[in-house]
């Protein structure tokens, strides 16, 4: 039977309510081996151990964020020669990784479907290939990785909430509201700031200003279920959709018939194209599968899908 290892994050938005659910479901299990970690910085050190022991599927139990990191150890590192499938649960805050690539649905019966497949007759027949977002910030940096990056305006307002509006521990509909304004005030209003973006394929500017949004992503929806366009400029097999959306309300109005349609098209103030590789210039935040980092002037970052994993997909 296939070596299977778990990592769990007792950080995760979903384990941090503190209900073992996990090793009950393992006890009666062969060849499984579990790891528990406390943070991002015993990440390494788990999938080390899970090499250790022979793990040719590796559970992933938290959310996007530490989907990524684990991505990072597997592609930065050397600990395994040959890469292991992995299998997401939806443990986290953010799991559009796990939507998208891995498993829905609770957490546990998420675990249950990868161990009832794994006694059925394993779960390689389930390992899809994927290109995974690769983000490089600076030669001497060991690259990010995730699936979905966002820029421009929209991040600088969720980067504002985060700060000014969610502490002050208002009822939930109040913050919600109040968070849910600003990000349409900033999205209305056509003003050129310091969040402005450069944009370029390899020598070539694609485009440059103030946006709304700005995305890249190597997953088929970007949000809420909505996917690019599938007639756009660029290679069919490119591993990247890059989206914009500009501010001010010719833009953000004209964008709602697409998004109702759930789909992303080009059109007034909007770009959608496939690429191999992207760079962005800008200084501000931006965020990497729902975490949120900054971006420095001078320091471009670079996102590429040129690396790959397999994951285990199981229907529900």
């Amino acid at each position: 039977m296939t070596q299977l290892a778990v990592i769990t994050n007792r950080g995760s938005t979903r384990n941090l309510r503190g209900d073992n659910w996990i090793e009950p479901l393992l006890a009666a299990e062969s060849n499984v081996a579990h790891f528990w970690i406390d943070g991002a910085d015993q990440v390494a050190e788990a999938v080390q151990r899970c090499a250790a022991v022979g793990a040719s599927v590796i559970v992933v139990n938290g959310g996007d964020g530490t989907a990524g990191l684990v991505f990072a150890a597997l592609l930065n590192g050397n600990a395994y020669p040959s890469l292991p499938a992995l299998a997401l649960l939806p443990a986290g805050k953010t799991n559009m990784t796990t939507a998208g690539w891995s498993l829905k649905g609770a957490p546990e019966a998420a675990m249950a479907a990868v161990l009832r497949e794994r006694r059925l007759g394993g779960l390689a027949r389930h390992a899809v290939n994927r290109p995974v977002l690769a983000l490089h910030q600076s030669d001497d940096t060991p690259p990010r990785y995730g699936a979905f990056f966002g820029a421009a305006e929209i991040v600088e307002g969720i980067w504002f909430c985060r700060k000014h509006i969610y502490p002050l521990k208002l009822p939930n509909a109040v913050s919600h509201t109040a968070a849910a304004a600003l990000l349409l005030w900033r999205g209305l209003r056509a003003a050129t700031n310091s969040s402005d973006i450069s944009i370029r394929d390899g020598e070539l500017e694609i485009e440059n200003g103030s946006f709304f949004v700005v995305a890249v992503t190597a997953l088929d929806e970007i949000l809420l279920g909505v996917r690019p366009d599938a007639a756009v400029t660029g290679s069919a097999s490119a591993p990247l959709h890059y989206m914009s959306l500009r501010t001010g309300p010719r833009a953000i109005l004209g964008a709602i018939p697409n998004l109702a349609r759930r789909r992303f098209a080009p059109g007034e103030g909007r770009t959608v194209r496939r690429l191999e590789r992207v760079t962005l210039n800008f200084t501000g935040p931006y965020t990497l599968d729902g975490e949120i980092y900054a971006a420095e002037a001078g320091q471009p970052l670079v996102l590429d899908g040129s690396r790959h994993l397999d994951f285990i997909q199981i229907p529900s």
